[in-house]
């Protein structure tokens, strides 16, 4: 992995979250937000906090702003703001500016300012969850964009002791086997709840036999794999 240089703009819940993630990911992480009790608060956890204006481009500039990789807009609550700091790094210079929006309406403001890549962390993890509990067997959805996702799904009964060659679902539905995550019981543990965990088979081969209680991890299309879990 590349470490990168990420600014992240507004501390709220998402943003705590956030920038915790990417630094322990191993990123510099530059985190700023204009309330300094919460910077003070994020401060052993990136690289650099500082309490600041985001609507202040030359406050942004002196941060060298400019430097970064990506900057990521994660305000939630005051809109104004975010559509003058979109304004603010877009004139500082920076190339890559991911915004956060609520509303449609707020969303083509954005686009309307030349800000292409948008998220919206509610709707995502509502649909997660809401595709999580629709699907007999699914164990978690992860939302790569608007057309594809990464879903962990217990192997379904027809496939079990079979090999992925036989299952051919890169052929049938279009999807693909990223890894398998297989229980296993560890005799030595001292704990009962220590003993059962699971673990990684790594990139499997066609040859690769799925097991009751295996959980799949597939990666597709958002129609390709309903397609799969509606069968």
């Amino acid at each position: 992995m590349q470490r990168k240089k990420i600014a992240v703009i507004g501390i709220g819940s998402f943003g705590k979250l956030f920038v915790q993630y990417l630094f322990d990911d191993g990123h510099e992480v530059i985190a700023i937000d204009k309330d300094p009790v919460i910077i003070d608060s994020i401060k052993d956890y990136v690289t650099v906090a500082v309490a600041l204006d985001a609507t202040d481009e030359h406050a942004l500039r002196s941060q060298g702003i400019a430097d970064v990789d990506y900057a990521v807009i994660a305000l939630a609550d005051d809109f104004e703001t975010s559509i003058i700091c979109a304004d603010s790094l877009k004139k500082c210079g920076v190339k890559t500016i991911y915004a956060r929006y609520q509303t449609p309406l707020q969303m083509k403001v954005l686009e309307l300012l030349g800000i292409k890549d948008l998220f919206n962390p509610e709707e995502r993890a509502a649909r997660s969850m809401a595709e999580t509990l629709s699907f007999s067997g699914m164990r978690s959805s992860f939302l790569l964009s608007d057309d594809y996702s990464v879903v962990e799904v217990t192997v379904p009964k027809r496939y079990i002791n079979k090999t992925i060659a036989e299952a051919d679902l890169r052929h049938k539905y279009n999807i693909n086997v990223i890894t398998i995550k297989r229980p296993f019981t560890n005799k030595e543990a001292k704990r009962a709840s220590d003993s059962k965990g699971e673990k990684i088979l790594g990139i499997p081969h066609g040859n690769t036999l799925l097991r009751e209680d295996d959980v799949v991890v597939l990666f597709g299309s958002q129609t390709d794999l309903t397609r799969f879990l509606e069968t």
